[in-house]
């Protein structure tokens, strides 16, 4: 049995970060006493808020922290040689390669380790990565700014297999984006026309410009494109281009699998 702990019971990740004065580099603890222990691999590129991670899941055994990393790759190398029950990352870290970092790291794991339960903990405020995050199959989300009790709590949670766990705070931001829980996880494709025009979109070409490129009017180029932007669940222009932009690194082309089975 998990020991839950209340929410109000720690200062937030952050906060507690603050408080350390030495820097945590990574480490392994090769040793596990006990066959109960849920092992974790921590990895976060900030080593203040690594130390305070790593010290948040030691007050909820059987939960043990037996690695500590610093960046994607060497979260994936570690993987290769120490077992564990779930790994606990950063989503925005400093990556060294195209595919160690963001949506592309994620990918990764769930393709290396589909049965591997990873939660992810963010700063993030868009919706629309949010929800790219949570297709791509992650056991939870938690914020950075949720008490470091609530990402325990997470981390218990994510072990039952059930669909994506969210923090409070992270769903908080999803009703201020007017996103229910169950929109959330829920999968609505694009239109082939609706995706064209937010690809262009997302690549910088005006709303005038897509019009005179694909031979429709400007009314219904930018109704095209307020739909894409519901389904996805982006609220502002600037989130529609990241949101191309981290779609076409992480190669999540699989947004027009469901486009591409409405024009067969």
């Amino acid at each position: 049995m998990f020991l839950k702990i209340a929410n109000n019971a720690r200062p937030s990740i952050r906060a507690c970060s603050r408080r350390c004065t030495h820097q945590h580099h990574a480490t392994v603890d090769q040793t596990t006493d006990s066959t109960l222990d849920v092992r974790i691999v921590v990895a976060d590129d900030h080593p203040l808020i690594l130390f305070a991670v790593t010290e948040a899941l030691k007050i909820a055994p059987p939960l043990k922290v037996v690695a500590a990393v610093r960046s994607g790759k060497e979260l994936l190398a570690t993987l290769e040689t120490q077992p564990c029950e779930l790994v606990v990352t950063d989503f925005s870290m400093q990556p060294t390669q195209a595919d160690d970092d963001g949506l592309p790291l994620i990918q990764r794991l769930r393709h290396l380790h589909p049965d591997l339960p990873v939660v992810v903990f963010t700063m993030l405020t868009n919706g629309s990565i949010l929800h790219r995050i949570t297709q791509m199959g992650v056991a939870g989300i938690a914020s950075k700014q949720d008490s470091v009790t609530t990402l325990v709590n997470i981390c218990a949670d994510a072990l039952t297999g059930k669909r994506t766990v969210l923090s409070l705070e992270v769903t908080k931001r999803l009703t201020r984006a007017n996103i229910t829980a169950d929109a959330f996880h829920s999968r609505q494709p694009l239109s082939p026309h609706e995706f064209e025009v937010a690809r262009l979109y997302g690549l910088g070409i005006s709303v005038t410009e897509i019009a005179q490129r694909l031979n429709r009017s400007v009314t219904t180029v930018a109704t095209q494109k307020r739909a894409a932007m519901r389904k996805l669940h982006i609220e502002t222009n600037a989130d529609l281009v990241r949101f191309v932009t981290d779609v076409m690194l992480s190669r999540a082309s699989d947004i027009s699998q469901p486009m591409e089975a409405e024009m067969a």
